[in-house]
């Protein structure tokens, strides 16, 4: 009795599906970028991102040839602000302890620092699941892959003292691979347009250079620093899908 019931309800439900397919969709989305790992820790330049929390932009859509499962893209432009007075604090120790030869400078110093934002651009495809709960509610599930043009912080110190002047710059963009993993719920307030709530994981990785220029009466070298670690956030998102 008991296997007869539940082999009505499995076939009640599979007469059912054609109700409940999904729609494919086009959203835009703002909220809020998380900085994790490594990227949001300080301490250390060659490893570290000194990044801050942040904003995004998303343009997702998907599209569904067959019930639950489509492909799913992504546009999306990220930002985070940088922790300003560590990095600068270890920025200046790094030129005094890696000089060819001896750097000591005075309190009285003529500091000026400038900072800009992390910034990334993603163009992402991938699958889409989607999961119709209700009439209205969808569950969205998706894995996307694809480039990463990030852009580290214009970071620029001056550094003038007994007529000598330090120099540093880091500004430069790369085309890296990157990846995103997430999900959210879609709920339709009409027939076409819908509450979008998601939340995703990004990964790429920054690889980039400070370099350092000394002049006025200064004849050290400072070797310049490669980067290199991963770039991981969380992006918690809010915006309107369009159903079509």
């Amino acid at each position: 009795m008991k296997k007869a019931t539940w082999i009505l309800l499995l076939l009640t439900g599979l007469a059912n599906l054609p109700l409940l397919a999904q729609q494919n969709f086009a959203s835009i989305s703002f909220g809020a970028v998380l900085p994790l790992g490594d990227y949001a820790s300080t301490g250390d330049l060659a490893s570290n991102g000194y990044a801050r929390t942040g904003g995004a932009i998303k343009f997702d859509a998907a599209y569904f040839p067959v019930s639950y499962f489509g492909i799913g893209g992504s546009f999306g432009f990220g930002s985070n602000y940088a922790v300003r007075d560590s990095f600068l604090t270890d920025l200046s120790n790094y030129i005094v302890d890696n000089a060819s030869s001896i750097i000591d400078i005075p309190d009285y110093a003529d500091v000026t620092y400038g900072s800009g934002f992390w910034n990334y651009i993603n163009l992402f495809v991938g699958p889409h699941f989607s999961i119709r709960a209700s009439q209205r509610l969808y569950f969205d599930f998706r894995g996307l892959v694809g480039a990463t043009i990030l852009r580290m912080p214009d970071q620029e110190l001056r550094i003038n003292f007994d007529q000598t002047e330090i120099f540093s710059t880091a500004s430069r963009s790369r085309l890296a691979f990157g990846f995103t993993a997430g999900g959210g719920f879609r709920y339709e307030l009409n027939s076409n347009i819908a509450l979008k709530l998601a939340a995703d994981f990004f990964q790429s990785r920054a690889k980039f250079e400070y370099t350092f220029d000394l002049f006025k009466d200064v004849a050290e070298e400072v070797p310049p620093i490669s980067t290199n670690f991963p770039v991981r956030t969380v992006e918690i998102t809010a915006g309107l899908a369009y159903s079509f």
